[in-house]
């Protein structure tokens, strides 16, 4: 809460706040050394199972219901188990370990560690949802990923943010629910999510800029009627 609350303080860009919470290491427990409160998104939970980590990753970042995929193909959306696995690999070199202090985590990059595919146990290569299969050799995982995360190629990561912002000013979001997005649920206002999303692309994802531009807006002031 305190990492949160001081990146926002200082208007830290958004695409920071997301690339440090996914790529964190460090200790969790305040006062040691190489604390890091970034490292609390990574909890026990998700820095030990990948897939939870990529479930978590998707729908928080990218507003991407992805998890049924780890047992069939999506019935309602283009995400199959190839791209679930695909992109758990990301998250599969997470290593944690216990300090002295039973109560401290420390969440490192282990260099190893794989997926493998539930039908025929094939390893899967890291691949961007939607994306490429990059070359990984000799890098971090996670801050692959990441980059990719916030970067414009993934056509879903400035759309998300704002459809969020959306719904926090005027309690429905232009997808809803704002975690659930699919073909089979469309934007309310599809020209307007993508002016909104180009807009904060277009501002370095400087958060208080999109919050101002909605607050401003006519449709803002608006009476409910």
């Amino acid at each position: 809460q305190k990492y949160l609350r001081d990146s926002l303080a200082r208007n830290k860009y958004y695409n920071e706040i997301v690339q440090e919470l996914v790529t964190a290491t460090g200790s969790n427990t305040p006062g040691t050394d190489n604390y890091n409160g970034a490292v609390n998104f990574l909890t026990m939970k998700l820095a030990e199972n990948a897939t939870l980590a990529t479930a978590e990753t998707s729908r928080v970042f990218l507003g991407l219901q992805v998890q049924c995929t780890q047992c069939h193909n999506h019935p309602f959306d283009r995400w199959t188990q190839d791209d679930y696995y695909g992109f758990a690999s990301f998250f599969s070199q997470i290593g944690r370990k216990r300090a002295e202090d039973p109560r401290e985590t420390i969440v490192f990059n282990s260099r190893s560690g794989e997926v493998r595919h539930p039908v025929g146990n094939r390893v899967m290569k890291p691949k961007f949802l939607g994306g490429e299969t990059p070359d990984l050799k000799g890098k971090d995982r996670r801050v692959a990923m990441a980059n990719w995360l916030v970067s414009a190629e993934n056509p879903f990561f400035a759309t998300n943010l704002a459809n969020l912002v959306w719904a926090h000013f005027f309690g429905k979001g232009i997808i809803d629910e704002v975690d659930d997005v699919r073909v089979s649920n469309p934007p309310a206002n599809a020209e307007l999510l993508n002016e909104l999303g180009r807009r904060f692309t277009d501002y370095k994802y400087d958060f208080k800029r999109l919050v101002r531009d909605i607050c401003t807006s006519r449709t803002y002031q608006l009476a409910t009627q």
